[in-house]
């Protein structure tokens, strides 16, 4: 991303819709598959915490979080508004490097596969499970849909989306055993997709590449920005109560070290297990 990114996405995760809507579907996630409480002494880390604006969801869940970065910009920033975090100047492609193996419970990769600066998925996602505990958790979110691609990934350095079929695969490649893999955020589907279209046809790469903001990242007015986080109510209960979405703007996937023993669905004394799915 670059540092104008980071200073909107700073200005604007704490109430706009899109960054609210997310941490709620992340939130109820980790709840319903996981429990409220980890046990003393877990620790998540976030691989590219960005401005840090997942860090306090993830602390709110009980563990000691630890947020990572390779700009020192967004980690000033992170600092600045998220102090009960420990932080640290990472590249996420040299993450087996700096930490120990087994070191952390859970560990978060939100939108951070896709950037042009990671050299192999595969290889990241295989540095995570070695820093991962045997019986640790893997939570991974990406933007679906190489369609949809527009100006706004170019502006934050994105060279790749994903169907929910090809992130599985890449999951389950770097040794992980997927226990849920769904679309979400499908309210901005059908904008997305007009956006990308009037984008492939005026075609607006040489705008895009001195660009540091994004207009998508713009919070809309306050009854609007409340109103379409209410709607986006209607998917975290489906994604909670029915099932998978089969279509929406991101891909999310939860996914545990193959071998790790079967989870329980917190509170309820059966085994959690979920239909992947094709597409």
């Amino acid at each position: 991303m670059r540092d104008g990114f980071y200073r909107q996405t700073a200005r604007v995760e704490g109430h706009h819709w899109w960054f609210r809507h997310r941490r709620r579907i992340v939130t109820a996630l980790l709840d319903q598959e996981i429990g409220t409480s980890p046990g003393p002494g877990a620790r998540a880390l976030d691989v590219g915490c960005g401005t840090g604006g997942n860090l306090e969801t993830i602390g709110r869940r009980g563990y000691s979080p630890v947020g990572i970065d390779r700009s020192s910009l967004a980690l000033e920033l992170a600092r600045h508004s998220h102090r009960e975090a420990t932080f640290a100047c990472v590249d996420a492609n040299r993450l087996g490097d700096t930490f120990a193996a087994g070191s952390f419970d859970l560990v978060t990769v939100l939108n951070v596969l896709y950037h042009e600066w990671i050299a192999d998925e595969t290889d990241v996602l295989e540095q995570v499970r070695h820093v991962l505990r045997p019986d640790g958790w893997l939570l991974l979110t990406e933007p679906a849909f190489e369609a949809l691609r527009r100006r706004h990934d170019r502006i934050d350095l994105g060279i790749r989306r994903y169907s929910r079929r090809h992130l599985v695969e890449i999951v389950e490649g770097a040794g992980f055993a997927v226990r849920r893999a769904t679309y979400f955020n499908a309210i901005s589907f059908l904008p997305a997709a007009a956006v990308a279209a009037a984008d492939r046809y005026l075609r607006g790469e040489e705008a895009a590449t001195c660009a540091e903001e994004t207009g998508e990242l713009s919070v809309p007015p306050g009854p609007i920005n409340r109103w379409v986080l209410e709607l986006c109510r209607l998917e975290s209960f489906w994604l909670r109560r029915v099932g998978n979405l089969p279509f929406g703007v991101g891909v999310l996937v939860l996914a545990r070290p193959k071998g790790a023993a079967p989870a329980r669905r917190p509170g309820s004394g059966r085994d959690v297990e979920h239909q992947v799915g094709a597409e």
